[in-house]
């Protein structure tokens, strides 16, 4: 499951997140939640992120296991997070939910309560793009399991 906040609304990332949710469903089920993302100018983005927390934790369920995207978390290289993800299957973890916040992040309590915050990169993406590159790697780690070419 891929929990994020707001809509994608740039075509290209459409087209791009379109296309791996499709290669992803070929391996496992996945479902996309998107929560409403906070706007106003007047707003304090406290106020913002606690709003956006209470839309991602109302769709979490007992027994998923957390995985919160943050620039402050675990990197992991490809293979390693493959291994994980394949770590967490073996052990009958069978909800994984990834959460992406919005442009302004996560709220404290979504992070502290996942069970694991990862980092896609020690830059940062927006928050669209963010969620391609997330089932980019989703795939690929798919594609590692199975000793399949990626892209040859």
């Amino acid at each position: 499951m891929l929990i994020s906040i707001g809509r994608i609304k740039k075509d290209y990332i459409k087209t791009g997140t379109r296309e791996y949710l499709t290669r992803i469903q070929r391996y496992s089920p996945i479902e996309v939640v998107e929560v409403k993302e906070e706007t106003g100018a007047n707003i304090p983005i406290a106020k913002v992120l606690e709003k956006e927390a209470q839309g991602i934790l109302k769709s979490i369920k007992q027994g998923d296991f957390v995985i919160a995207l943050a620039d402050k978390g675990k990197h992991y290289s490809s293979n390693k997070f493959a291994e994980f993800i394949n770590e967490l299957s073996a052990a009958g973890k069978r909800r994984i939910c990834f959460i992406i916040g919005g442009a302004y992040g996560l709220h404290q309590k979504v992070l502290e309560g996942a069970d694991l915050v990862v980092a896609l990169s020690p830059m940062t993406f927006p928050h669209e793009l963010a969620r391609l590159v997330l089932l980019e790697q989703i795939y690929r780690a798919f594609t590692i399991l199975r000793n399949e070419p990626y892209s040859h």
